[in-house]
């Protein structure tokens, strides 16, 4: 018997052994095609010995020191590289240690930001519903996620957060005011929260776990950043799934043309060799602290690790180098296509969505399905060697069963069609 406290404690799980490339081996030797690159983490592929040996040189030098007192050579080098890849003024890294840590710090900043200006009654958030920005309490507060949120609902902030309907990917119109219907209902959300309470809009660029692939309508995010440019409000955009490189764009939310103040970036941030998030603010915004208190009221022990802050840095040297950006979009293309010829073929999938390697099937919903369809055919494809990135999960959920499809970007052309083969044996076995 383990002594481990496992995620679901009545599951049994494989012992991993190794990894190269794009798949993964268990201790019995069983060979495992990651097509979600573990939750969409691993963006570089497995075992690259490179940042392994940048990891192993870090920790031999200093394996950790306290960011109150000392910055790092990794840090810095961290710093410095995602200053130079990310669009627009985004020049001010802030090193946490994933994802959630990554969403509680923005909320955080952009709660300060308002106090530095003598705003204090901003601190609400404004997300969207479904959407997921994280698992700790304040990240799961701003998310919408039902499944996620129901078991701990009476310990999330009632007060802190309100939520905007999900807009609809066929929008065209406009409504009163010159806004498109989804706008103007994110406009009503902040009217009757008070737009003087408001301290930032929390959104995905294409939508994660919460709502696979979704990808919002050309002309939304315009629109959503002339609203938060009317009421003051600040534009925090979660790229911790989308960014990077994994939409064919070094932030899913280029595709929509739109600078926002802060972004949040985790997951392959590291390429999944160390647990490593951050958050990225604009000049006008790290200006208010630095030039203001002078101080951000906020801090994560292993924030800014240098062991993890040297993984980054070479993922990203990697992530240029090998120009993988660019090949997310071509093999993104070839997955699409794929996936549009799987959905003809078999009636259970509803929609195909995303961009580049990031792309997510909606499934027709059974509700007499235990668990939905979505972790059904999670269960068919791992039953087969393939490893696919269940969403809601929930045959009861009014956004239907889906599942996030993500291979590592460093995916071939051949890879991509055994991907697809497998994905379309376990869409036979699931029907």
């Amino acid at each position: 018997m383990s002594d481990v406290f496992y995620r679901s404690p009545s599951a049994h799980y494989p012992l991993i052994a190794g990894g190269a490339g794009i798949y993964l081996w268990d201790a019995e030797g069983r060979r495992y095609l990651d097509g979600s690159s573990g939750a969409l983490v691993a963006n570089l592929g497995h075992g690259r010995r490179e940042i392994v040996d940048a990891m192993a040189q870090q920790a031999g030098s200093v394996a950790f020191a306290h960011t109150q007192r000392f910055t790092s050579a990794a840090q810095e080098a961290l710093g410095h590289h995602v200053a130079r890849l990310l669009p627009g003024d985004l020049s001010h890294t802030y090193p946490v240690s994933g994802g959630s840590e990554a969403t509680e710090t923005a909320i955080k900043l952009a709660r300060q930001y308002f106090l530095e200006g003598g705003q204090s009654e901003r601190y609400r958030v404004v997300t969207q519903w479904p959407s997921y920005h994280g698992n700790t309490l304040g990240a799961l507060a701003a998310s919408g996620h039902l499944a996620r949120r129901r078991p701990y609902d009476p310990l999330l902030s009632a007060a802190a957060f309100v939520h905007a309907p999900q807009p609809r990917s066929d929008c065209r119109g406009r409504a009163a005011g010159g806004w498109c219907p989804c706008v103007a209902e994110v406009g009503a959300t902040i009217e009757r929260a008070g737009p003087e309470t408001v301290a930032a809009i929390l959104w995905e660029p294409i939508s994660g776990s919460a709502a696979s692939g979704f990808v919002p309508h050309p002309g939304f995010f315009t629109q959503l950043r002339k609203l938060c440019d009317r009421w003051g409000i600040l534009l925090i955009v979660d790229e911790v799934m989308a960014g990077l490189g994994r939409t064919g764009r070094m932030l899913g939310v280029e595709h929509h043309a739109v600078d926002p103040d802060i972004v949040t970036l985790a997951k392959g941030l590291s390429g999944g060799y160390a647990p490593l998030g951050a958050v990225v603010a604009t000049d006008r915004v790290y200006n208010a602290i630095a030039q203001g208190s002078g101080r951000f009221v906020h801090g994560f022990t292993f924030g800014g690790h240098p062991v993890a802050c040297a993984a980054g840095a070479k993922a990203l040297e990697i992530l240029e180098a090998e120009d993988l950006v660019r090949r997310s979009a071509l093999m993104g293309v070839q997955l699409a296509r794929g996936l549009h010829a799987l959905r003809a073929r078999h009636p259970v999938v509803r929609e195909v969505r995303g961009r580049g390697l990031m792309q997510g099937l909606v499934l027709e919903t059974d509700r007499r399905v235990p668990g939905g369809r979505a972790s059904q055919l999670g269960q068919r494809a791992f039953d087969r060697g393939l490893l696919i990135y269940p969403g809601s999960g929930e045959g009861a959920s009014p956004y239907g069963d889906h599942v996030l499809i993500g291979p590592p970007l460093v995916i071939t052309a051949e890879e991509v069609a055994t991907l697809l083969m497998m994905l379309d044996d376990s869409l036979a076995a699931l029907t």
